[in-house]
């Protein structure tokens, strides 16, 4: 039986969603990881059949020399981790079982990157420009107009993006994310991009986009891009954060939903992305139609939307995904719901590190609840300033997006989260 290794950078609820994916293939499943305390890996003895311990997860030639040391002939490396894909892609070519270039994965995690390919692929995009110099505020704004998003270059989980309308604006949002990166864990962060771009200094500065905002995880196959359901993002919260989303959308035309799947295959072909999978956001802008906001390649949703698109679709995009970097054939699919499907994230309010999270088991007896996935656990360290889908609910049997809405108002009343200072 042949092995394959899964890269892990920190805790993560998506490790024993793909580890039972390759299991299913009839793969045996190690966990490469760095060195663990004795209780996270008492915990995850009983998820993974083995371990190997790196120094830093993120060094390919030093990961792939110790997954060579223990197999010389591994079945596949793969990762659902953001911050370790294009490192890990880099460690499959290394040993020889890559299915998509490293490359391809550096450009996608890069946002002011993935601006031009799709520019040069003729793809509509909001004006954008980096901004190294706040004293440059006014000039970015000029060519960027207002008003914009500010954003890291290569984050995730609308990890600090602000909202600005001013130049005063602008020259704050850059004084925050140039005084909060730094302490950021994330190593993404603290790594120079090609182009000599430090994360930590120049940021991406976005025209807003005007128009209902969607999520499709798309899979790449042999050149042929499919979406998957589109989902609605039908609350989102000031800080970008999502809320509340549907699957399929309630009220959106079918010219519509095949003019955003349409936009969402060709923006992943632009950037080269084959054998993988993406998980794509999407505004329908007033002006320019369908336009990507960004491209997470080399993984599915993150939090419960797997289980979303599951119950709604009948496709699991953690087995495709876990499939299209083994390179076997496709898993067998079921029917989804013959009702539209909410997904609803309650986030921790404040920061802090977790002590215990209660009101949970109030929330799934609600009659339109299905299931309730926390997430996160104690010990985790939250902040506000990342998107950390702390519990996540599924829902089904609501008459529309109000109903949607005043579900998540009661669940956010129930759902209580204890933290300590860290």
């Amino acid at each position: 039986m042949k092995t394959a290794f899964v890269v892990r950078e920190s805790r993560g609820h998506w490790i024993q969603d793909v580890v039972a994916a390759v299991r299913r293939e009839g793969f045996r499943a190690e966990l490469v990881t760095e060195p663990l305390d004795d209780a996270e890996r008492t915990e995850l003895t009983s998820i993974v059949d083995g371990f190997v311990v790196v120094d830093d997860v993120r060094d390919a030639p030093a990961v792939a020399e110790a997954i060579r040391a223990r197999d010389p002939e591994p079945g596949g490396v793969l990762t659902a981790a953001e911050g370790v894909i294009a490192s890990t892609a880099r460690v499959a070519e290394l040993l020889g079982v890559a299915r998509c270039p490293a490359d391809v994965f550096v450009v996608a995690h890069n946002k002011f990157a993935v601006r031009k390919a799709l520019a040069e692929a003729g793809l509509p995009g909001p004006p954008c420009a980096l901004f190294a110099d706040p004293g440059d505020a006014a000039k970015v704004a000029e060519v960027v107009g207002l008003p914009a998003i500010v954003k890291p270059v290569n984050g995730a989980a609308s990890t600090l993006v602000r909202l600005v309308s001013t130049v005063d604006e602008l020259v704050a949002a850059y004084e925050l994310l140039a005084t909060r990166l730094p302490r950021s864990p994330d190593a993404r962060y603290h790594r120079t991009l090609p182009g000599a771009i430090d994360p930590l200094r120049v940021f991406l500065v976005e025209g807003l986009l005007q128009g209902p905002e969607y999520a499709v995880d798309v899979l790449i196959r042999d050149g042929v891009a499919e979406p998957v359901g589109i989902v609605d993002k039908t609350l989102i919260d000031e800080r970008k954060f999502e809320l509340g989303m549907v699957c399929p959308p309630l009220d959106l035309p079918e010219e519509r939903a095949a003019a955003i799947k349409a936009a969402v295959a060709d923006a992943v072909l632009a950037l080269g992305l084959d054998h993988t999978c993406a998980h794509v956001e999407i505004i329908d802008d007033a002006r320019r139609g369908p336009t990507v906001v960004e491209v997470n390649a080399g993984r599915p949703a993150g939090g419960a939307q797997p289980a979303l698109l599951k119950l709604a679709t009948g496709i699991d995009v953690t087995a495709e995904a876990v499939s299209l970097a083994l390179g076997t054939p496709p898993p067998a699919r079921g029917a989804g719901l013959p009702v539209p499907v909410g997904y609803l994230v309650v986030y921790a309010d404040g920061a802090g590190r977790l002590v215990r999270v209660t009101g949970t088991g109030d929330v799934a007896d609600l009659p339109e609840v299905l299931e309730v996935v926390t997430i996160v656990s104690p010990g985790q360290v939250l902040t506000g300033d990342q998107e950390v889908y702390a519990v996540n609910i599924l829902a089904a049997g609501f008459a529309d997006a109000e109903d949607l809405a005043a579900l998540h108002a009661e669940a956010t009343k129930l759902i209580r989260f204890e933290l300590e200072e860290s």
